[in-house]
């Protein structure tokens, strides 16, 4: 008996399923239908140009020149990513490396000071205090270029002139790692600390065990921004740096593009090497990126 019961409510349950209707798809408005159209566009219009330089880079030198120029490699090579890694004249590891230490370290220091900067803005009170945090907001607003001469002053009269010291120090924590930072721990309730410090946590102790892991999302925001702009660096490293082996991937890159004659495959095929990991590590971690750039923005307080 029972056994007929639920076979028949099964019979019943499958009935109500093919007779349900499907959800129909949302049609789209004139308006949000030419938005789209836009929208799209855009994307093709931006990533063309990435695209024909990629697939450039494995053209031989003589179709990069051809015109009018043609999209795919009619013979694909890898031979302009050989010469730079087997060039003797140009040490394009050394270029990659030094780019690497500069982006990753400075990466890293931002996070952990502009984590530490936001965290006494955002969460303590002192004296002085919307004071400094006005006077963060305002080194926003003054051109990098305007400060460069007083910068390569004060680096020159240290003895960091031609040392990674001379890249890492001035980047070590910017402005704007200090205002998202702040701004995002702003958003952050504050019973978290107070159960902390009742249950006999110091101030440290709370920021480093409490505080620190729930900031994921703002810490991978800065690491991308402060790794991104540190990468595609050019002025100032050209403007410390003196020996050839201690440029930068940005810098080394000029010196296939000369006054009479401009090695494009190579300069196409390093150009691809140098926004590589610019890709790789947005695409990994876009999703605590948008988050992070989001909620940033949302605190009022």
């Amino acid at each position: 008996m029972a056994s007929t019961t639920r076979a028949s409510s099964v019979d019943a349950s499958l009935a109500e399923l093919k007779g349900a209707k499907k959800p129909t798809r949302p049609v789209l408005t004139p308006t949000e239908a030419l938005l789209y159209a836009i929208l799209v566009f855009y994307a093709v219009f931006s990533l063309l140009p990435f695209i024909f330089a990629f697939l450039s880079a494995f053209k031989p030198e003589a179709q990069v020149l051809a015109q009018p120029p043609s999209l795919l490699p009619q013979n694909p090579t890898l031979q302009h990513f050989q010469e730079i890694f087997q060039s003797r004249e140009f040490p394009f590891p050394n270029y990659i490396m030094n780019s690497l230490a500069y982006a990753a370290v400075s990466a890293g220091l931002n996070v952990v000071l502009g984590a530490m900067a936001g965290y006494a803005f955002g969460r303590m009170e002192f004296p002085g205090k919307n004071i400094l945090f006005a006077l963060t907001l305002a080194v926003l607003m003054i051109p990098s270029n305007l400060i460069m001469i007083p910068k390569f002053l004060v680096a020159n009269s240290l003895g960091l002139v031609n040392t990674l010291g001379a890249l890492i120090i001035p980047a070590a924590v910017t402005p704007v790692s200090v205002v998202l930072m702040t701004q995002f721990l702003k958003t952050l309730p504050r019973e978290l600390e107070e159960s902390a410090m009742i249950d006999g946590a110091g101030r440290f102790r709370t920021f480093w065990q409490i505080i620190f892991p729930l900031i994921r999302p703002a810490m991978i925001t800065v690491a991308i921004y402060q790794f991104q702009g540190a990468w595609n660096d050019f002025i100032w490293p050209l403007l410390v740096m003196q020996d050839a082996d201690k440029y930068t991937l940005t810098v080394g890159l000029t010196f296939f593009k000369g006054v009479h004659y401009t090695q494009f495959g190579l300069l196409l095929a390093g150009a691809m090497i140098n926004v590589a990991p610019l890709v790789v590590f947005f695409f990994i971690f876009q999703r605590y990126f948008m988050r992070g750039a989001s909620t940033s923005g949302l605190a009022g307080r």
